[in-house]
């Protein structure tokens, strides 16, 4: 089970929004007191016809001295010719998505809305919501974490946590939910070069406020912070426990990741991530909770992003769709599901 996929949900960043403040500090209910800071698919799901991109950037740097990038991108357009762009994410990067940006951004300016999993802007704005969504993780039995988890792991994430500076003594009074989540920052933080404030979504996002255009709202950071936590005490060991487990291969399985991303090869992206990529034999029941797992954070989702893409296009508006980038692929993918519902979803040629 490849857990570096949980960089293509939103849900990776809210730990850097909720968990990661400068300064957490303990509220009178026990929660966190949030502070603000300064400062393998098939080829039918896509039609083979292409669109060229408008208004493409003039005075080019040399192409020998660029690595070239060409994330997928998608037009989607219904029988009364109203058009949608979809695009995969990843939600964190390095510099070159800053030439990611430059190759989507005439697309995008013609926009009339961005959609995203959710507006990081204003959700790290709402600082009573933040804090109501990371209540639902708050120990309210008397326990702490060391009780929920075997000594040898506790002790193992604790020590990733110290060495990531993410372990405040608050953190003891969290759940393995927040745990999990923890780690997957803690992992980018000491094995990645990636950065989640070089995620696409912070290049749209800023760019949508600074042109001042509406910003929609595909799911929320509620939607998500009470999925993450709605999972059996089992399933979030044994995610600590393969993250950890891990470690050695973690950043070149991300680096991998975020260039078959760049690449805009959708088929090796998504047989990368369905691979199994460790020796670990799994019980039937760890199975069925990794099934449950996936199905939930991706198939489940995937149906009602439909229906968000399917009420921007109805709506006339051109709305540029960008959300983790494993919601395209598959046979239970954005673009499958689209395709299959009669709309024309074609690729854009960058």
């Amino acid at each position: 089970m490849k857990r570096i996929a949980a960089i293509i949900s939103a849900a990776f960043v809210l730990l850097s929004l909720c968990a990661c403040a400068d300064d957490p500090r303990e509220g009178t209910d026990g929660t966190l007191a949030i502070v603000e800071t300064p400062g393998e698919t098939e080829s039918a799901a896509v039609t083979e016809n292409s669109v060229q991109t408008e208004g493409s950037v003039s005075n080019e740097p040399d192409p020998d001295t660029v690595v070239p990038v060409s994330p997928l991108l998608w037009r989607v357009t219904d029988t009364n010719g109203h058009e949608l762009y979809l695009f995969g994410t990843i939600h964190a990067g390095d510099e070159r998505n800053d030439r990611v940006f430059e190759r989507i951004s005439p697309v995008l300016t013609n926009c009339d809305a961005l959609a995203v999993e959710f507006d990081t802007v204003a959700y790290e704005n709402d600082m009573a919501q933040m804090t109501r969504d990371v209540a639902q993780y708050v120990l309210i039995d008397g326990t702490t974490i060391s009780d929920h988890m075997p000594d040898e792991l506790y002790s193992r994430t604790a020590d990733l946590l110290n060495r990531a500076k993410m372990y405040p003594e608050l953190y003891k009074k969290y759940n393995l939910a927040w745990w999990a989540q923890l780690v997957d920052t803690a992992m980018l933080t000491l094995y990645s070069d990636l950065d989640t404030e070089k995620g696409m979504e912070t290049f749209l996002i800023d760019f949508a406020y600074e042109k001042e255009m509406p910003v929609l709202n595909v799911e929320s950071a509620s939607f998500q912070m009470s999925l993450l936590n709605s999972f059996k005490d089992e399933l979030y060991i044994l995610l600590i426990e393969d993250e950890l487990n891990g470690a050695d291969t973690y950043g070149d399985e991300l680096d991998a990741l975020y260039e078959l991303w760049l690449s805009g090869d959708l088929d090796a992206f998504w047989k990368y991530l369905a691979t199994e990529d460790d020796e670990h034999e799994y019980t039937e029941e760890q199975i069925a909770l990794i099934e449950d797992y996936d199905r939930r954070l991706l198939d489940d989702r995937n149906l009602g992003m439909f229906d968000r893409a399917v009420e921007y296009l109805e709506s006339g508006d051109t709305v540029f769709f960008a959300v983790g980038a494993a919601h395209m692929a598959n046979e239970a993918g954005l673009v499958r599901l689209l395709t299959d519902a009669g709309y024309s979803v074609e690729t854009v040629d960058y």
